[in-house]
């Protein structure tokens, strides 16, 4: 690990945030083209369109359980490279797909890139920064897809107007990938993903599943990622709430950006972890079940926006327990957010499912109620953890 943070780190820092970030950007616009997609295939049924995101979630979950093995045989340089390559051809493919599972393979492809990225975050952070800019840098990686998320919400909209078709549009940001990628050849570097005379640069996912901890972080982060895509995607078609769903979801994704930016400050005044965990799932569980079942607009708004505030402050302190517990090294880090993003994502799939299946039998009051005790993982796993903080 450097203990002197230096401009290379900082360049490395912001190539690869940005590359991640625009990840997010490309997704997105591709998710708003929908539409126009479906027509250019000849498809009817919006229900194919669902294939799109079960190619991402199975590109996520692959990608994650062979990020460290991926890590360990092309070292740093060319595996994140790989990643950051990965997205711009998954853009590639798609856009020229002469069929749709051409196109599906294309997001499949980009997915995966993404998936690769967001294990490598860790690692990376781990080697180049130490100290207080530590938890500064996690916040910052932990809000990059949101970052991205705003980007797509200010740029996506004007560049559709401008280049009016889709294959036009979803190569401007194509470009920007691509760009970012080149960045990364220029400015990217190999680095030790273990100290000397240890083995953990050959820590593997099988060795990390032996070890407890690495079933409580996901365990633990599951809960929060499920409560959080119910409320962007199921909790707006509901009609369950006291004013419009739709906006209260809105409200979440802002008060997740304010939350990120508070964890920044969090991070730099107060130094254990499993407090704020604790705390924070207690309080975005509540939240959540005063934005469902309140009359009143008001106080559903302001829960709303505090849960997305609580659902994205500890965040940093979640991350921060694998990067400190003893012993801990890029190579071996890199193993457990592996298993930590993979783990994460089934249980959400699963949990997804069953919450699609209560909705079909028993409505969405029903499934909401489900969400909010699912929820409370968050609250339950800061109990568990290790307190790895000072």
């Amino acid at each position: 690990m450097n203990e002197k943070t230096t401009s290379r780190a900082w360049i490395i820092e912001i190539v690869m945030f940005f590359t991640y970030a625009f990840f997010a950007v490309n997704w997105i616009a591709g998710s708003t083209l929908t539409p126009q997609i479906m027509e250019h295939f000849g498809l009817t049924s919006f229900a194919s369109a669902t294939l799109i995101s079960n190619a991402i979630t199975l590109a996520k979950i692959i990608g994650n359980f062979l990020a460290a093995g991926i890590l360990v045989k092309l070292m740093p340089k060319k595996a994140i490279g790989l990643g950051s390559l990965l997205i711009v051809l998954g853009c590639v493919i798609a856009i020229f797909a002469p069929a749709y599972w051409m196109f599906i393979l294309g997001r499949f492809v980009m997915g995966f890139g993404g998936a690769l990225y967001v294990v490598y975050f860790s690692p990376v952070v781990l080697h180049y920064f130490s100290g207080k800019v530590l938890p500064v840098v996690n916040t910052l990686n932990s809000a990059a897809y949101n970052i991205g998320s705003i980007l797509a919400m200010i740029i996506v909209a004007p560049v559709i107007a401008w280049l009016k078709n889709w294959q036009y549009s979803m190569a401007f940001f194509a470009v920007i990938s691509a760009i970012l990628f080149v960045l990364w050849l220029m400015f990217g570097e190999n680095f030790q993903l273990a100290s000397k005379g240890s083995n953990a640069q050959s820590f593997t996912i099988a060795q990390a599943m032996k070890e407890k901890i690495n079933w409580l972080l996901p365990l633990t982060y599951s809960g929060l990622l499920t409560f959080y895509l119910v409320l962007l995607t199921i909790f707006p078609i509901s009609g369950f709430a006291a004013i419009n769903a739709s906006s209260l979801s809105t409200l979440v994704a802002v008060g997740g950006i304010v939350g990120s930016l508070a964890a920044i400050w969090l991070a730099r005044v107060y130094h254990k972890r499993r407090p704020v965990i604790i705390l924070c799932g207690a309080i975005m569980s509540a939240c959540g079940a005063l934005m469902m079942f309140t009359q009143n607009g008001v106080l559903a708004a302001i829960a709303a926006f505090l849960i997305g505030f609580f659902m994205f402050l500890p965040m940093t302190s979640l991350v921060l327990i694998p990067q400190e517990l003893p012993g801990m090294t890029p190579g071996k880090l890199t193993a457990v957010m592996g298993l930590f993003w993979a783990v994460s994502y089934i249980i959400e799939t699963l949990l997804y499912f069953v919450i699609g299946f209560i909705v079909d039998g028993f409505g969405y009051q029903a499934a909401m109620i489900f969400t909010l005790v699912v929820s409370l993982t968050f609250f339950i796993g800061g109990f568990l953890l290790p307190e790895t903080g000072k």
